[in-house]
Formats: structure tokens, sequence, C-alpha cells
């Protein structure tokens, strides 16, 4: 599978470009190759998809005003993209974009307007090229001598942590180079310097020669600068890392520390005030932070995304004194039980059911996948709970149901844990709209783990509910008071667990998928072994039970949807003594 994100603000053009991009599939020499498609309308979209997916090939505008191109291509060598392959489409053909557009070490550039055909050339090629074209098993130095032993002539791209380089051979001898504004000796000197770098090669680029010295001089010279910057720089690099795993953790304090310390010793961070601002608990310091962030990098992304957070938060906040949301670091009122920013919701409360699709869920699913890095990395009872919460922010149910109830018996002193499940549980079998959109399971949601509450004599109770959620609710409710709980997505479901085990007492919902419930009571009313079974019926429908019940002659009852669990777990203690 490939994937092509495709940056462009104007939708025709946008749309132009997709449907092409879709068709490849019986233009290339693999159309067996499975492609997949992202879109992107500004820059920031485009960061998120990045982080999100892996993405083989980047085809962008660098001329519209909601996408600067130089600026994301930037962003992208220092973030971590650097080895994307890029294609660009540009309205102008001049020199000096050229150029540019060579430093930023775009793969293919296109003149507006174009063929599309042309396009999905330079796509296939793109792809083929991404795979087998970076060079990063040898070190500069060892590969220049291999070239000069092999007397080649061709130009090596060099690119290590956002910066870009060339050095220009003929016949195995260094004569050119360029870096940033340096060219000749001097950015030769630069470029073999750099560490963590990867090489690829072009066919020579320039023919001029500014380097005199040879190949092993210019080493040599580069390898004594190396040791001197590192004889001379601090070595606090650590420092930065061990405060983003802190702040990550939401230890804050101790990641003030760290950054503190990082930037003293590199006060034109914009990185390291960015992360200050974040772990800062007062607007007065988080706003001196961002500031400083943004002299030092007005353009970035996350900076102007930072400080866009704290101007919307400064509208509704009643004190000096702010909360962060635990999934995008926007600063909330201490008592916010929602992000003004991403909207999620910061814990349990009455209202979590009702507004789960207005929350961004590219925030959110980033949120999981940093706090389940933080929950394997180290015992972090609050990754473990906000990574419920941001499943539930999700509409993820099961998963937030089933990760709350691990975070509870892991760390049982936390009681405000066990007090957010147990309001939880209560929401969801007391919501209509729960009940409402109820939907069939796909597969068996697997038994909850045992849990460390012992009942003198364990029960087992058969429930049989269609809704996913609801039914991880009840079963999470039973299993906490020592029962041991079989669920079942639909009737015929139902039935299969009964010809395993014969349960104490039988919890179903009339209206279930493939054989509905009173077709299982019927079954169950017909055969001895069953018949004596307790059931509990839940229905939505006012006065649907009492007909069955009267049928089984006093040994089923029922309760209408939506419940109170504690009405429910009464009648349901009453039948199984």
């Amino acid at each position: 599978m490939k994937t092509i994100l495709v940056v462009e603000e104007h939708k025709e053009f946008h749309r132009l470009v997709i449907e092409g991009l879709k068709a490849f599939g019986s233009f290339t020499a693999k159309p067996t190759e499975d492609l997949l498609v992202k879109s992107a309308s500004n820059a920031k979209e485009a960061l998120a998809v990045l982080t999100r997916f892996r993405v083989d090939l980047i085809v962008m505008d660098i001329d519209g005003q909601a996408v600067n191109g130089f600026e994301l291509l930037a962003y992208m060598k220092k973030g971590g993209h650097r080895d994307i392959p890029v294609i660009v489409v540009t309205a102008s053909d001049s020199p000096e974009i050229k150029s540019k557009l060579k430093h930023a070490g775009v793969l293919h550039y296109l003149k507006k307007p174009f063929i599309l055909l042309e396009l999905l050339e330079k796509v296939q090629h793109a792809l083929d090229k991404s795979s087998k074209s970076l060079i990063s098993d040898f070190t500069v130095t060892n590969f220049l001598q291999i070239i000069e032993m092999e007397e080649k002539t061709c130009t090596i791209e060099i690119t290590s942590k956002g910066k870009v380089g060339y050095l220009h051979l003929k016949d195995g001898q260094l004569i050119d180079a360029e870096a940033n504004e340096l060219t000749g000796d001097s950015a030769a000197i630069e470029i073999l310097g750099w560490d963590g770098t990867e090489m690829k090669i072009e066919e020579l680029a320039s023919n001029r020669r500014t380097i005199r010295a040879p190949l092993m001089q210019m080493l040599m010279e580069a390898a004594k600068v190396v040791d001197e910057r590192a004889d001379a720089a601090p070595r606090h690099d650590s420092l930065l890392n061990e405060a983003v795993t802190l702040a990550e953790g939401r230890y804050y304090k101790k990641a003030q520390e760290k950054l503190a310390a990082f930037l003293k010793a590199d006060p034109k961070s914009h990185k390291g005030w960015l992360w200050y601002s974040r772990v800062s608990g007062n607007m007065k310091s988080i706003e001196r932070s961002l500031s400083n962030a943004e002299k030092i990098a007005p353009n970035d992304p996350e900076v102007v995304e930072e400080i866009h957070k704290v101007e919307l938060a400064k509208k509704t906040l009643r004190s000096g004194q702010i909360r962060r949301c635990p999934f995008c670091w926007a600063p909330a009122n201490m008592k916010a039980f929602k992000c003004p920013y991403c909207r999620a919701h910061l814990f349990v409360h009455e209202e979590l059911l009702a507004c789960t699709k207005a929350v961004n869920r590219g925030t959110l699913q980033q949120a999981i996948d940093m706090y389940t890095k933080v929950a394997t990395r180290k015992t972090n009872p609050s990754a473990h709970y906000y990574l419920s919460i941001a499943h539930f922010n999700l509409g993820n149910w099961e998963k937030g149901l089933d990760q709350l109830n691990n975070t509870v018996k892991m760390f049982p002193e936390k009681k405000f844990y066990a007090e957010q499940l147990h309001m939880l549980i209560n929401l969801l079998t007391s919501s209509e709209d729960m009940f409402a959109q109820e939907t069939v399971a796909k597969k068996k949601v697997p038994d909850p783990a045992p849990t460390t509450t012992v009942k003198a004599e364990k029960k087992k109770i058969l429930l049989a509910e269609s809704s996913p959620p609801i039914r991880k609710a009840i079963s999470i409710a039973f299993a906490g008071r020592g029962n041991e709980v079989i669920e079942a997505g639909d009737g015929l479901e139902a039935l299969n667990q009964l010809d395993k085990t014969t349960p104490d007492l039988i919890l179903m919902d009339i209206i279930l998928p493939k054989l509905n419930g009173y077709k299982v009571l019927s079954i169950i009313r017909d055969n001895p072994e069953l018949m004596d079974i307790p059931v509990i019926i839940l229905t939505g429908k006012e006065g649907g039970a009492n007909n069955v019940k009267e049928k089984l002659a006093g040994s089923v009852t029922y309760l209408s949807k939506p419940f109170d669990l504690s009405k429910l777990i009464e009648t349901t203690e009453k039948y199984l003594k």
C-alpha cells in the first residue's frame, strides 16, 4: 500500500489531481499495488496527516495563500519527514524558484498548467525512486573515499536534521559545495561535520571549481572543526527529550526544571520555549514563553497553533491559574469539564454522552498514541486514565470501559478512578440516547478480566444484549460484584452459550438480532433443564414484558430501558439468592 498526500487549497485543482491519482492503478507499471490518496488544504492539515499516516509521496502546490509551500517543506525537514519525496506544482518557472526548490530537496516540479499524464509519470518515478535512492548505511566520509577511489563524477545531496547540502565531485575530486548561504571550502567543511546524514546521488550539477584542496585535507579539517565544536558546545540536547518525556507523563514540575536548564544552555530553541509554555500553570508565563518561541520561529506551525490556543483560552479564562487539556495542551479554567480548543471532555461527567461528534478526532488519536507510549514506558496512573477518556471522546465506549476498568484494578488506591467508572456505567445504562443507538455487535466482546472482589459463592450470569457499550457496562458492573458474566450479542449466541453452560440467571434484552428475546424465552420454557432459570427482561416496549412474564408463571421479571443500575443490581441479587 502506497500513500500519497495532496496539499492544495483550490478545490477544482484538488479534485483533478486526486481523481488522476486514484486512476493511477491502471496507469502504473504495478497495477496490483494499492494506492491511498490523502488530501489537505493547508499546512496544518498536512502536518496532521503526516503525524497519523506513513506517507510515501507528497504532491503540493507552493503558490497558494493557505499553503506556504516553502515553510511546509522546511518544517518537514525539521520534523522527521525529510525522507518523503515531494513533487511541487507551481505557476512560477523563475531560476530563483528552481534554485529554492532544489535546495529544499524537491524531487520534481511541474509548471502550471500541466498535463495530468505528466504528473502521473512523475508520481511513478517518485514511488519507484523513494525506495532505493537514499543511502544511509555509510558515513559521508567513507562514501566520499569510495567515490574518490572509483573516480566518479556526480553531485551528492546530503540531508541532516532538516539541513540540506550539496557536494559536487568530478573524477573523484571534490570541486564545489553548497550549504545554506555557504559555498566552497566553508560549505564542504560544514557538510562533512554533519551527523545522522542521508545521501542521494544525482548527475553533476556544478562544473565550477571553488575547492582546490585534496579530499583528505578537507576531511581532516572537518574532523578538527567537529572536535572543537564538541568541546565547546554544552551537552544538553538530551535535556529537551527528557523534558518532553516528563511533560507527556504529566510530571510538569520536573519537566519545567529540565526545560529551564535546557533553555539556559540554548535560549534560541523555539522548541524549548514551546514546551516550557505547555508545562506552565500561569498565563503570564505561558505568554512570555510563546512570545520567545514566536520571535525565534514566527512561521513554525506548532508555535502558530499554540498561540491560537492561548488566544482562544483567554476569552473564557476567569483567573491567571489554569489547567491543561490532557489531549491538546490548550489552557482551560481550573474547573472546566471540556477543552475550549479541541472540544474534548476532560473527565466523566453528566454531559459526556451528548457531544462526542464535535471533538477534534485527529488530536484525540494523537493523544491515544502518546498515552499508550507513556503507559508502556512507566507505571503512570494518569496515562491509563486519560487513555480511557480519549476513547470515550471518540465514541469507543467498549475500549474506554475496558481501559478504565483495568485502571481501577491497577490503581485501587485511586478512589477517583473507581468513582469515574461507577458514574460512567450509570450514565450508559440510564441514557435514552445510548439505547436508541443500539447496534449489532460484529464479534463477541471478550469477557472482562477477573476482579479482585470475591463473593462467598460465585454466581454465573448470562447477559444477552445487542448494544456492545451497554453490554460492556453491565458486564463490568456485575463482574465487579464477584459474578461470572457470560456475554451474548444476539439470540442465537445466547442459545449457543446455554448449550455450553447453565447460568444461575439470564439477563436478556427482548429486542435481539437473529433470534429475538421472545423466541429465546419460548425455547427456554420448553427445555426442562433451563425452564427454572430466573430470566430478567430488558425492554423498551412498555407492557411488552408483562405478556412474556405471564407465559413463564412468575419466573421472569422485567425492567424498562433506560433503567437505573442500582435497581437492576437489586433485582438481580434478589433472584440470585
